[in-house]
């Protein structure tokens, strides 16, 4: 059995993508999904993990009212690949 680890930010809608490592293989998997207790403190007043989980939300928020400025890692590297060429050779 292999596990893969990870944190996330559950947005509004609810809804989580994630992408797992190359050397996981394709076909049936178990997810599951461990939610921590939240405790009632505003995010500003809290440590610096309120404040993160703060700045996760204001991201999250903003993915959901901005959906076709979100680009795939396809494009990502599609953008970073054309930077690159237009560098030339060094």
């Amino acid at each position: 059995m292999h596990a893969h680890k990870l944190i996330v930010c559950v947005p509004k809608s609810r809804r989580v993508e994630i992408s797992l490592p190359e050397d996981v293989p394709e076909g049936e998997a178990e997810v599951i999904v461990l939610i921590q207790e939240q405790r009632d403190v505003h995010p500003m007043e809290g440590g610096r993990n309120e404040r993160l989980l703060a700045a996760c939300r204001a991201v999250d928020a903003w993915r959901d009212d901005n959906p076709e400025r979100i680009l795939s890692k396809e494009q990502v590297d599609a953008a970073l690949n054309a930077e690159r060429d237009s560098w030339g050779e060094p």
